[in-house]
Parts: C-alpha cells; structure tokens; sequence
C-alpha cells in the first residue's frame, strides 16, 4: 500500500476510534492532576504513575489491572507496567481502530456471554485472547530475531 492511503487508512482509523479516545484523554488528564505522566509511543498517548496508578495497581482483583486501553489511549499504573504490557495494550489499540466506537458494548458483550456460560469473563474474553495471542506471537518472533542476530555475530 502506498504511502498515501496508508495515511489515510490511519486517519479514518484514529477517527473512528475517536469517541473512545476522548474518554481516554479525560481519564488520562485526571492521571496527570494526580501526579501522572505522559509520553507518545507509536501513535498512542500512554499515561502513567501518580496517585491513581498507584491507587489501581493496589487493588485486590478483580480491579486492579496493569494497564488498560481506551481508543488511542494506555493508562497504565507506572512505566514499567506500560512497557511490560506495551505488545497486549497495542493489540487492543487496533481493535479499537477495527471496531471503533462498537468496541467497548462488543467487550462487554464478551465477557457477559462468557460469564453466562460458567467462565472468567476476563480471560476468556475474544479481545483479550486475540491481544495475548498476538502478544505471544510478537514476543516469539522477537526472541527469534534476537537468536538470529546472536548467531550471526
């Protein structure tokens, strides 16, 4: 594809995402009136840190959480947890690009039916099987370059 559609693919895509990102902004924002940071890694807006992240990482499950995503938007409780969560995070941002503002109602809808029918509404969620799934598939292939440029030295 050349450089200009895959441009314009992009902004349809952050268009379409759009309303979810918005909620992330306002979530984001209030991070950083608690004390959160933010930087920009690959077209995403990743907040983190502060009261909140800390209020959230201490949790007791079901509502604690490393990192969640909100359109183009990560919030996560500090930068370690962004970077280790970084590849899962990324997959539900092209989710969010695929089903734009369908994504949340489709996630709940997930994970309702799953609880339904006697299983974990979170881990066997289909958006987050496909986001570890292709966590896993990112981590292998990099482990595999890595091998290769290790062997090749």
């Amino acid at each position: 594809m050349n450089t200009y559609l895959r441009t314009v693919s992009k902004l349809i895509a952050y268009i379409w995402a759009l309303p979810n990102t918005a909620i992330g902004i306002l979530l984001g924002l209030v991070m950083i009136v608690f004390g959160g940071r933010v930087h920009f890694t690959e077209g995403v807006a990743e907040f983190h840190g502060g009261w909140l992240g800390n209020f959230f990482a201490s949790r007791p499950r079901p509502f604690c959480f490393g990192a969640i995503t909100i359109g183009h938007v990560i919030l996560g409780t500090c930068h370690n947890e962004l970077s280790a969560l970084r590849a899962h995070e990324h997959v539900h941002v092209r989710q969010y690009e695929r089903w734009g503002v369908f994504f949340l109602p489709a996630y709940a809808l997930s994970s309702l039916w799953e609880v339904c029918h006697g299983r974990n509404g979170y881990w066997n969620n289909c958006f987050e099987k496909q986001a570890y799934a292709e966590e896993a598939k990112q981590k292998l292939q990099t482990s595999a370059s890595s091998d290769t440029s290790i062997g090749a030295s």
